[in-house]
C-alpha cells in the first residue's frame, strides 16, 4: 500500500515538473547555467546580455530568430523566456511549433479568437502564451506574474523588438 502512495505521488511531482517545463527544455527557477548549457548544446550562444535578459542566437538553427531568457540577476534563475521565430517559416513548421507545445504542455487551456493567442496556464503565476508579432513572426512566451519587474523591458530592447513586440497581457 505505501508503495502505490509513493508511485502515486512520485507520477504527480513528475506532470507538476513537466508542466513547468517549455521548448528547447528550458524550465522555470532553472539555474542560469543549467539553461544556458542546453541552449548551447542545441547550437545557441549567447550573442547580448542586456539587464536581466540574455539573448541567444544561433548560426545553425535558421528557424528562430532569437531565444532570449529572463533571468533573476540575484539568485541567477530564468523566471521566464521568448522565442521568435523566423517569419519566413512556413505555416507547417510554425503548426509544428504548436504540436510540440501541445505534446509537451497539453491541450490549450485558454485561446483569446480576438487577439489569436493561444496560452497554457501552469498555476496562478505562469503561462506560455504562442502568437504572432505583428511582424509575423511566431513568438512564444513563457511569463510568470510574480516577477513583473523583470518582464520590463529596457528602452534598447524595447527598439530592437518594436517590430516583433511579445504580447504580456494577461490571458
Amino acid at each position: 500500500m505505501k508503495r502505490l502512495y509513493l508511485l502515486m505521488l512520485l507520477v504527480l511531482l513528475a506532470i507538476g515538473l513537466n508542466a513547468q517545463r517549455g521548448l528547447f527544455g528550458i524550465a522555470y527557477d532553472a539555474p542560469l547555467n543549467t539553461a544556458d548549457s542546453l541552449l548551447c548544446y542545441q547550437g545557441f550562444l549567447a550573442s547580448e546580455i542586456e539587464g536581466n535578459l540574455i539573448t541567444y542566437r544561433s548560426d545553425y538553427n535558421n528557424f528562430v530568430d532569437a531565444i532570449i531568457l529572463i533571468v533573476d540577476p540575484i539568485k541567477e534563475i530564468v523566471v521566464g523566456w521568448f522565442v521568435s521565430y523566423n517569419k519566413d517559416n512556413t505555416q507547417e513548421q510554425d503548426e509544428y511549433v504548436l504540436e510540440q507545445l501541445e505534446k509537451i504542455h497539453g491541450k490549450a487551456v485558454y485561446l483569446d479568437q480576438e487577439r489569436e493567442k493561444i496560452c497554457w496556464i501552469f498555476d496562478e503565476h505562469r503561462v506560455a502564451i504562442y502568437g504572432y508579432a505583428p511582424s509575423g513572426n511566431l513568438c512564444i512566451y513563457y511569463y510568470d506574474f510574480s516577477y513583473p519587474e523583470l518582464f520590463q523591458l529596457p528602452p534598447t530592447v524595447e527598439q530592437k523588438i518594436k517590430n516583433n513586440p511579445p504580447d504580456i497581457s494577461q490571458p
